[in-house]
């Protein structure tokens, strides 16, 4: 079970912009001032889905006993290799909207260090979701967390990915007219995940870069259409094995 842990004020201070500098010592007073109303405030909750990778092509990649197809180049090179893939939906609960709504309206600075913070807290939530994942999927490497809107994986997948795991009526968690989760510290992750029982080879992407996947990662009948076919070790080794007509 995921629980809050003490907010990481030096994630909170990169949100903020300070990258690894050290806020002056107003800034992180007043980030402590933050910290217990926060905390009060938060109520994270999470739901996650694991799927079988069934098949993937150039620009889309379809999961077993799931509705949702993921679509994007961005995606199908983020997942190259895995066999399973998790979907994440976690959120700090509307309590944390209540409360930035009315710093906003009583103390601004307070506000947006508590935007911050609330944002380092999501990211510790996540964090420990991929731990726990991980305790149960030992043999699994993961990817990290890729979201809709990163690449050219669409933001109106939000609604889909938010459906597959179930999660408006599991944690409440949904999406606004312009496909923005709410409540608003939220997020939904796809994560790839590699078994790493499986011999490794390198698999060549289009722009050059190398790529660690498991022998016989891809799922069966996937090869035609697949964005890797010409570059992919296990296909041409499979291709030199076959009998050559005499």
């Amino acid at each position: 079970m995921v629980e809050l842990k003490p907010i990481r004020m030096d994630e909170a201070a990169r949100y903020l912009g300070y990258g690894d500098q050290t806020p002056d010592e107003t800034i992180l007073t007043l980030m402590k001032e933050c910290e217990a109303p926060l905390m009060e405030a938060c109520h994270p909750a999470y739901s996650v889905g694991i799927f079988e990778l069934e098949c993937c092509s150039e620009d889309e990649v379809r999961l077993a006993d799931c509705a949702l197809t993921l679509t994007g180049k961005d995606i199908v090179k983020h997942l190259v290799g895995c066999t399973k893939v998790a979907i994440v939906a976690a959120t700090l609960g509307s309590g944390v909207d209540t409360l930035m709504r009315r710093l906003q309206l009583t103390n601004m600075p307070k506000a947006l260090l508590t935007d911050a913070m609330a944002g380092a807290a999501i990211e510790q939530i996540c964090d420990d979701i991929q731990s726990e994942i991980q305790g149960k999927m030992p043999l699994f490497r993961q990817t990290w967390r890729f979201s809709p809107g990163y690449g050219d994986l669409p933001l109106a997948l939000q609604d889909e990915l938010l459906a597959a795991v179930e999660a408006n009526k599991r944690i409440g968690l949904m999406t606004t007219d312009s496909h923005m989760l709410t409540p608003l510290k939220s997020v939904t992750a796809i994560i790839g995940l590699q078994d790493m029982t499986k011999e490794l080879r390198k698999v060549a992407t289009e722009d050059g870069d190398a790529i660690s996947a498991p022998v016989g990662a891809c799922a069966a009948g996937a090869c035609a259409g697949c964005a890797y076919h010409d570059s992919c070790l296990t296909r041409q080794d499979k291709t030199a094995e076959e009998p050559q007509d005499t």
